[in-house]
C-alpha cells in the first residue's frame, strides 16, 4: 500500500518504510488515514451491495404478487365461465325436463 507523507507529499511504499526515505517524516498519520479511507470504501461497497440485494428481493416480491393476482384472475374467469355454462346446462335440462313431462300427459 502506498501513502503519500504529509510532510514532502511523495508516495511512499509503507511495506518497505516506516518514515518517509526523502524527507524522514514519519507515515503513521497517513497509514491510518489510508486505512480508515479503505474501511470507508468497504463499508459504502457493502451498503451498495445489500441495496441492490433489497431490490433484487422486493423485486420478485411483485414479481410473486403479480403472478399471484393472474392466477387469481384466471380462475375467477375460470369460474365465471364455468358457472355460465353450468347454468345454461341447468337451464336447458330444466326445459327439456319441463317440455317432456308436458309430453307425457298429452
Amino acid at each position: 500500500m502506498k501513502v503519500k507523507c504529509d510532510y514532502c507529499d511523495s508516495y511512499v511504499d509503507v511495506e518497505e518504510n516506516e518514515n518517509c526515505p526523502n524527507c524522514g517524516g514519519p507515515l503513521s498519520k497517513a497509514i491510518a488515514a489510508e486505512k480508515d479511507r479503505i474501511n470507508e470504501e468497504k463499508i459504502k461497497e457493502e451498503e451498495k451491495a445489500e441495496t441492490l440485494r433489497q431490490q433484487q428481493r422486493e423485486e420478485k416480491n411483485q414479481d410473486d404478487v403479480f403472478d399471484l393476482i393472474k392466477t387469481i384472475a384466471g380462475s375467477a374467469a375460470g369460474a365465471a365461465i364455468a358457472g355460465t355454462v353450468a347454468k345454461s346446462a341447468g337451464k336447458a335440462i330444466a326445459e327439456f325436463i319441463k317440455k317432456d313431462i308436458k309430453d307425457s300427459f298429452k
